[in-house]
């Protein structure tokens, strides 16, 4: 009689590995990705005849960019883990509420950053709480509706290249816009006449205090639900969009970066300040004649590109960063170079001096005085040692100027 022997797969072959423990990783193959860009880059090997030396340098950045690679999947996790615990919930929402609630999930298997999990579950538990107080109708008003006695919610992930989408969507009675336009006139966001489009006024939710509810329950009504998404959203480098329908529901979709670590960016340079932008949000890069951006005003007003026929709003980095980029002799204000940007309110403009280079950068969070910079994710150690800011291109749209 023969014993099987243990099938060494049972387990999937997982180690259990502290959390630390990964993060020493990510921060040593960081400073060894610098390292050896700054040794390739040494001005000690200019003017030596090195034979093979390209190519050996071209292996040696393609292994550590593989490292990195590596490193990153290590922190990664099934954002199930995230359902599965907001799963729990819409039951005791159900009891809450008097509703019947019917969750879908899809897309539980897509990864993401460990670190960006462990600060999803109270935002998207927020969105989820709005949904099923404020979105989906008691059963008496969805019956006269035509629609289910259950409300539905939709919970879906999915990776959409560098980034991770998820979405939470309901069918219910869809956003009060003019309940949150009365709200937002009084508070002053808007004039008494204006009549905004839906884009520009459901962002007024996120707004912090901002609540519609007469009155205050454990579920909603204090105005900071919404508020502490936008936070945890800008803090993760992501963004949001919302959607909504009379009578036919809401639909809120988060972008989030899949990993924190290691970011793609084009480095530009403005005057004598370097910048970093994530790669995927440039639209494209041009080099306008001078007629193609007017000043619409001569007393210092908004300024536009035209290209194409499109006028895209010119945002520039001095008016942000006068402290990092002082003014050149001589400098008229004129760029060699303007990078146009996508972001939630449309193409930006920004003009620079030069491109410098592509470069999977190591993003470092901005500490101390620093966080009061404006516009700014953090800053990035290039292979030369020298420091670019990154950008956030959706606060560069807020305005800036002096």
């Amino acid at each position: 009689m023969s014993v099987a022997a243990p099938d060494a797969a049972q387990d999937g072959g997982l180690m259990r590995v502290p959390s630390e423990r990964i993060g020493k990783l990510m921060d040593l193959v960081a400073e060894l990705s610098l390292s050896v860009a700054e040794t390739v880059r040494s001005p000690d090997l200019e003017g030596l005849e090195l034979s093979h030396f390209e190519t050996a340098v071209h292996r040696l950045m393609m292994i550590v960019r593989e490292v990195q690679d590596a490193a990153t999947s290590m922190r990664l996790l099934q954002i199930d883990e995230v359902f599965k615990r907001l799963r729990r919930m819409i039951r005791e929402l159900e009891r809450q509420t008097g509703k019947k609630i019917d969750l879908v999930i899809e897309g539980g298997e897509t990864q993401i950053d460990k670190l960006v999990a462990d600060r999803l579950y109270d935002p998207l538990l927020h969105v989820l709480r709005n949904a099923a107080d404020h979105g989906l109708e008691p059963v008496e008003e969805r019956q006269k509706a035509g629609k289910a006695d259950a409300g539905r919610i939709l919970l879906s992930a999915a990776q959409v290249g560098s980034e991770v989408r998820i979405i939470v969507e309901d069918d219910g009675r869809g956003l009060d816009r003019d309940r949150i336009l009365r709200k937002a006139r009084e508070r002053g966001l808007f004039g008494p006449d204006e009549e905004p489009e839906p884009g520009a006024l459901w962002k007024v939710i996120f707004e912090p205090g901002f609540s519609t509810a007469e009155n205050v329950s454990n579920l909603s009504g204090r105005g900071v639900g919404m508020d502490v998404l936008n936070t945890t959203m800008t803090a993760l480098r992501g963004r949001i969009g919302v959607e909504s329908f009379a009578g036919q529901g809401t639909r809120v979709a988060l972008h989030i970066p899949v990993s924190l670590a290691f970011l793609d960016c084009i480095i530009l340079r403005r005057r004598s300040q370097l910048f970093a932008v994530p790669i995927d949000v440039v639209s494209e890069i041009t080099r306008p004649r001078p007629e193609e951006m007017p000043r619409i005003s001569a007393d210092g007003g908004a300024e536009l590109l035209r290209l194409r026929g499109d006028s895209i709003p010119i945002c520039r980095l001095e008016n942000f960063f006068d402290s990092f980029v002082p003014q050149d002799e001589g400098d008229t204000g004129t760029a060699q170079v303007v990078v146009v940007f996508n972001t939630q309110n449309g193409r930006l403009a920004v003009p620079v001096d030069e491109i410098l280079d592509r470069q999977q950068v190591v993003l470092k969070p901005l500490s101390g005085r620093m966080t009061k910079v404006r516009a700014s994710y953090g800053c990035a150690i290039l292979g030369t040692g020298e420091v670019a800011m990154v950008l956030d291109c959706e606060r560069l749209t807020a305005g800036g100027g002096r």
